[in-house]
């Protein structure tokens, strides 16, 4: 009965083990990117959007930036990534062939550039208030 205890307890203790060792290299198997947001003139962009999408896998992860207009994303598995960033103001920026390698720190710089103003044309199809197509008067009878 002991040893039948004993030998449990020793795989459960060999199967915690070996998920922990697995568990580390499935973290030491990834990389870390820093996207750094700026300006035309060099200033920090702090309201952008910054997403990562490696385009082999379908992988995709999005951000909001923090204070210093820096995107963080750690535990991404190496590969090639397309790093788009959006913000209110700015001309979309896509910065594609971004490789990452395991382990690595990848810092990536992008400088947005300011939109182009843009012009809105609303076109609607409601009728006219003058018909223009019918030329015989017409009286309008009241009560």
């Amino acid at each position: 009965m002991h040893s039948t205890r004993l030998m449990k307890c020793l795989a459960v203790l060999v199967a915690v083990l070996f998920l922990t060792a697995y568990a580390a290299a499935q973290g030491a198997a990834t990389a870390e990117m820093q996207v750094a947001v700026k300006a035309p003139q060099g200033a920090v962009v702090r309201n952008a959007t910054v997403t990562v999408l490696n385009p082999a896998t379908a992988y995709e992860r999005g951000t909001a930036q923090n204070v210093e207009g820096e995107s963080q994303f750690v535990r991404l598995p190496p590969g090639r990534y397309t790093v788009t960033v959006a913000a209110p103001g700015f001309a979309k920026t896509v910065a594609k062939n971004v490789v990452i390698t395991i382990g690595q720190r990848a810092e990536v710089p992008i400088t947005l550039q300011l939109a182009a103003v843009q012009s809105v044309v609303t076109v609607t199809t409601e009728p006219e208030l003058i018909e223009t197509q019918r030329t015989a008067p017409t009286t309008t009878i009241t009560e």
